[in-house]
């Protein structure tokens, strides 16, 4: 009894240790149980962009809050107009309208001159009106970011160019990394002398499919060897500009009639080559060994 005893003592006292220890094991899937070939495909795709952005800012001013905002309005308004006469429903225009006082001023005995914020020193209002847009036609945004700029906005932004990621192209760089995977798994069975078998696994992610030591669940090494691009698609000739003016749109804007012309918008509409974007996927592979 007194052996058995100082025994269980011993165990006991081990297990602390045990607990405390960072005990690497290899996690290894069920298809290592036969000869296989792993392969990580990847695929870097070069799209052309397919959406454009961009924002113009109209401001006016005036004693009567109301009237600075009507202004402001009317010249959002006509901008509205050009900018769907150009582009259509590929144009997504967003507008909002903000009105702020603006006071008297006076100088400090420093010599400063500031504002005298106070309720009756309001000395008039300044209304601006925002015009957000999202071009889904990359052709046609410059035309018409330029029939915007047409009007004179107060402010305005770059034209901002990017991909927007559609289910087609992830799905295209997909496929190919998927291709890419059967190419490598391919290559490493006549290097290696083998035969290949049939697909057993595909699993989208850098892998790796066949296991790792690990002392931590779900930490994976990842790293990108990107594919040579494809070559860029051929763009097709601008259309001849007619001679004639064209009237885009026509609205009054504070009394004033405002006309807009087609001789308008191609005079402020710079040229602009578009850079590709980079679309990236990666899979893994199994293959059986024959």
């Amino acid at each position: 009894m007194k052996r058995t005893l100082t025994l269980s003592l011993a165990i006991i006292g081990l297990m602390p240790l045990v607990a405390g220890a960072q005990v690497q094991v290899f996690e290894t899937p069920y298809w290592t149980e036969a000869p296989v070939i792993e392969a990580i495909g990847r695929a870097n795709l070069q799209v052309a962009p397919n959406r454009a952005s961009f924002n113009v800012n109209f401001t006016e001013t005036n004693k009567d809050a109301k009237n600075a905002m009507r202004l402001a309005v009317e010249r959002g308004r006509i901008a509205y107009d050009a900018i769907k006469a150009v582009a259509g429903d590929t144009a997504r225009v967003q507008t909002s309208v903000s009105v702020d006082p603006y006071y008297e001023q006076y100088r400090t005995k420093e010599g400063d001159r500031v504002e005298n914020r106070r309720a009756d020193k309001v000395k008039g209002y300044e209304a601006t009106v925002t015009v957000n847009v999202t071009v889904t036609d990359v052709d046609t945004a410059g035309k018409a970011r330029a029939a915007a700029l047409v009007l004179g906005p107060e402010s305005s932004s770059r034209l901002n160019v990017f991909l927007e990621r559609t289910a087609e192209i992830n799905r295209e760089a997909y496929e190919a990394a998927v291709a890419d995977a059967a190419a490598r798994a391919r290559a490493s069975a006549k290097a290696a002398g083998a035969q290949l078998g049939k697909l057993m696994v595909v699993q989208e992610g850098n892998g790796p499919c066949l296991g790792r030591w690990t002392t931590q669940a779900g930490i994976v090494m990842r790293s990108r060897s990107p594919a040579p691009p494809p070559p860029s698609p051929q763009r097709t000739a601008p259309m001849e500009r007619k001679l004639e003016t064209v009237t885009v749109t026509s609205s009054m804007v504070g009394g004033e009639t405002i006309t807009i012309t087609q001789d308008d918008i191609d005079a402020l509409n710079l040229p602009s080559d578009e850079n590709p974007q980079d679309v990236q996927a990666s899979v893994c592979a199994i293959y059986a060994v024959q």
